[in-house]
């Protein structure tokens, strides 16, 4: 069974996930989808159901390499009643996390680079207002963007809860909004043959990802057969794992998990009995002060439900 986990300590929700066969699994600890040259940024909020906070996070490159953050230079997060500094590292190299405050449901996310070396320093083994030698602000300093969050899914349905082929399809409904907002499911699966557990994650390709309230979508975009060379199924392996990965720790409440996306299948999905964690994602597009930044921005608001595979 999975246990019940949730967003970010990167939480990117790029919808840029990739389609890799059983052999062509590459686990890479940068952020995928950046170009080789110039300055990228990669920027995402996300707050789940029921949660009363929002996980952002933020990633830049430049060249195509990761940007570590230095001098004191760091990333702040805010709506109109509170803000954090992102000053945990994320799952994928110069990403940067936390967890905003949200309980009142807030929906625009402000970001800004600011100059703070003293709280940059927290948690050091030395106190943090002292071998401070501040060089002054980097160039970053002063770069801002804006998320405004879409209404969460609501009232979430599927049109079965256990199948036993892959050859199954199911209907899955929400209340639609009309804003235009962009629709994606994603799940985390735990497989057992009852002496091991596989864990992984897919991203379902939709066939209109349009907030219209139905989408079907067929079990063999979760469940496989390692055998095949002919997978209908996209791994989660970019930004969208480690937001997922997030998503899961958030939800056990604080208890240690491990690296759910970063175990692929010792056992045979199609023939085992799995769980099937669905995520169903509203995303908005957000903005870079500038119209000149390159990169990718948008905040989301997500929902869960959970059905089975049992093979016959």
């Amino acid at each position: 069974m999975i246990r019940k986990q949730l967003f970010f300590k990167i939480s990117f929700i790029l919808l840029v996930t990739q389609i890799f066969t059983a052999c062509d699994i590459d686990v890479d600890n940068n952020v995928p989808g950046v170009p080789p040259e110039g300055r990228f940024a990669t920027v995402v909020a996300n707050q789940h159901i029921d949660t009363p906070s929002v996980e952002v996070a933020i990633a830049i490159s430049d060249n195509g390499s990761p940007v570590n953050l230095v001098g004191g230079d760091v990333v702040q997060a805010s709506t109109t009643e509170d803000l954090i500094l992102l000053l945990d590292n994320g799952i994928y190299n110069g990403s940067y996390a936390a967890s905003l405050e949200n309980d009142l449901n807030l929906d625009q996310i402000d970001f800004l680079m600011v100059h703070a070396p003293v709280e940059a320093r927290q948690g050091r083994w030395f106190p943090a207002d002292i071998f401070n030698i501040d060089h002054g602000p980097g160039e970053l300093v002063g770069a801002s963007a804006t998320i405004t969050l879409p209404p969460t899914p609501l009232n979430i349905s599927i049109s079965g809860t256990n199948f036993s082929s892959i050859s199954d399809t199911f209907d899955i409904t929400w209340t639609p909004e009309s804003a235009g907002d962009t629709m994606r499911v994603r799940s985390a699966i735990s497989c057992t043959d009852g002496d091991r557990t596989s864990t992984y994650g897919t991203s379902a390709t939709l066939a209109d990802t349009s907030d219209d309230g139905t989408e079907n979508i067929s079990i063999d975009q979760f469940i496989y057969d390692i055998n095949d060379e002919n997978l209908n199924v996209d791994f989660i392996l970019d930004e969208s794992r480690a937001a997922l990965q997030e998503l899961l720790i958030k939800l056990s409440n604080g208890e240690p998990v491990d690296e759910f996306f970063n175990y692929f299948p010792v056992i045979n999905p199609i023939n085992s009995p799995c769980e099937i964690q669905l995520f169903l994602f509203r995303e908005r597009q957000g903005a870079f002060d500038s119209p000149t930044t390159n990169g990718n921005i948008f905040g989301s608001r997500s929902a869960d439900i959970t059905i089975t595979y049992t093979p016959n």
